[in-house]
């Protein structure tokens, strides 16, 4: 997929965000990104990449745990002929997710088509 913009969420500190990272510059970012809170109080933060286009992906990480992941992923695409107001949406969470299989889905979301990735969030679903 191309245009894939990358931003996050952190109230406690300001981390260095490529705007529109390579597959490699998202990989880096998410092996370096900070995620364990300094504060009791803090938000969890998150990491989402996205696609702003009239068919759009995104794809946000957050972490619960030292080592684990929590991934919800969306595909919108709009119905031909329906005008842009119709879209079919693909939702699916991947819990509990390590580093390998994290990075693995940011690879798909790189790598693979609109339909692809919403074909690999239905298979996700149907498990």
């Amino acid at each position: 997929m191309e245009g894939i913009f990358c931003g996050y969420y952190d109230q406690e500190m300001e981390q260095d965000v490529p705007l529109q990272p390579t597959l490699d510059e998202a990989l880096t970012f998410f092996r370096h990104f900070h995620w364990q809170n300094q504060q009791q109080t803090s938000s969890m933060k998150i990491l989402i990449f996205q696609i702003p286009e009239s068919d759009e992906a995104s794809l946000h990480i957050s972490s619960l745990e030292t080592g684990k992941w929590m991934i919800s992923a969306k595909v919108s695409q709009r119905r031909r002929f329906l005008g842009p107001f119709f879209k079919r949406d693909t939702f699916s969470l991947f819990d509990d997710k390590n580093a390998i299989e994290t990075e693995a889905l940011i690879k798909d979301f790189y790598q693979c088509s609109l339909n692809e990735f919403s074909q690999r969030l239905k298979s996700n679903n149907q498990l």
